[in-house]
């Protein structure tokens, strides 16, 4: 497998990767053909590995217009997020969000998007019930925000990835995959706490019957004789979902409740092969 430099992920994101990709990547196997992810999130593992081709989707409609449009308008998307980064203050961004609120997909649109996800509280991406969106502001010192030259490398990266608003069940009935596809599946965690968000992902939520489904779709791209890599929570019911396969302990530091407090916990790395754990 080709590699190159890792690419910083333009997005933060509740549950996402980015601390511990380096730790993670040495489950990925060590060849194979094509990268999907179908939890796409902030793209940790995908900006980090840099596959030659990849499919990339997720049910989060805003989020996968936003990566089209870094995709092909890398340059405006910039230039208006150096703006956003000038005036930002909390004022600013309840303004920015109820514009949001109340805007269609744009290049702009995305611009919010980014902005907002870079100056909230955590990084949570939070919808209520009618799909507004309503994470409070996050009080940062400065912004984490991609310069000019980081967004055309990002988007020269994703030029060469399909990407696509699908729920991860549409990948039962993908005719492309192939044996020795790679699949990398990170679902909404179940919650570890009453308060936290990391099920409030779109309007529908992200249920435990829903955590059965990625199993069941696990198992079958398994027959499919593709290399299947999931994270998730190391809990009782996630080992019972994934009895037979290889599941590995993974200690990192989450922001597990809504007090903004971080604490240590295991998750489970599960595979359908014997990772080289960097060996």
């Amino acid at each position: 497998m080709q590699f190159h430099s890792p690419i910083r992920p333009f997005l933060r994101w509740a549950g996402g990767k980015s601390r511990i990709t380096k730790l993670l990547a040495d489950y990925v196997p060590e060849k194979y053909n094509r990268y999907w992810e179908p939890f796409l999130g902030s793209g940790a593992l995908y900006f980090y590995l840099r596959p030659e081709k990849a499919y990339l989707s997720d049910s989060n409609a805003v989020l996968v217009d936003c990566y089209k449009h870094v995709r092909e308008y890398p340059v405006k998307i910039s230039k208006k997020l150096q703006d956003y980064r000038r005036q930002t203050s909390e004022d600013y961004y309840y303004a920015v969000r109820d514009l949001y609120n109340k805007s269609r997909s744009s290049v702009e649109q995305s611009a919010r998007f980014i902005y907002l996800n870079k100056s909230n509280f955590n990084g949570i991406f939070r919808v209520n019930e009618k799909g507004d969106y309503n994470v409070p502001y996050g009080y940062k010192k400065s912004l984490a925000i991609p310069g000019l030259d980081e967004f055309k490398e990002i988007s020269k990266l994703l030029k060469s990835a399909t990407i696509q608003n699908h729920t991860f069940e549409q990948m039962k009935n993908n005719k492309l995959l192939k044996s020795n596809d790679f699949i990398y599946l990170d679902p909404p965690y179940p919650p570890l706490t009453t308060t936290s968000y990391f099920t409030h992902y779109t309007a529908e939520r992200f249920s435990w019957a829903d955590q059965e489904k990625v199993a069941e779709l696990a198992n079958m791209l398994k027959s499919k004789g593709c290399f299947i890599l999931v994270s998730n929570s190391d809990v009782p019911k996630v080992r019972a979902l994934y009895k037979g396969w290889n599941l590995y302990k993974l200690p990192v530091v989450r922001w597990v409740a809504a007090n903004g407090k971080r604490h240590k916990v295991n998750e489970l790395v599960i595979t359908n092969y014997e990772p080289s754990l960097g060996g």
